[in-house]
């Protein structure tokens, strides 16, 4: 090891814990409870995800969601048959990141809805 590898070690250490290193970026909220059925445990497989409430003045209410919509369809993922653990990753968005998903709601036709996710309100 020649002599500057420590001193290249040390420098980029300092480099990612300082305080000028970018701050965490804070996970999004988008107001709505899901109720999903599926099968299995470790990571189950999806039948389907409705909404089961929406908070008010959050995202989701200002797109007009209500209780009893069914997602169909996340980032382009169809909801049925699709693995919990990759919709859950495709659902995981930063403040000002965007959503995407389709509902069905009722008889209606599909509906293309797009959520920017907020900042989760302090109790």
């Amino acid at each position: 090891m020649d002599r500057r590898s420590p001193l290249i070690l040390l420098a980029a250490a300092a480099l990612l814990f300082s305080p000028f290193a970018s701050h965490a970026v804070e996970k999004g909220w988008f107001g709505f409870a899901l109720v999903i059925d599926a099968d299995g445990i470790l990571n189950p497989k999806l039948r389907s995800i409705k909404i089961d409430k929406v908070f008010p003045a959050s995202p989701a209410a200002k797109a007009g969601l209500s209780a009893g919509d069914r997602i169909v369809e996340i980032e382009g993922i169809l909801v049925e048959g699709a693995k919990a653990d990759t919709l859950k990753a495709a659902m995981q968005k930063s403040v000002g990141e965007t959503l995407r998903f389709k509902i069905k709601r009722g008889t209606d036709a599909l509906q293309d809805v797009s959520l920017i996710a907020g900042p989760k309100p302090r109790n």
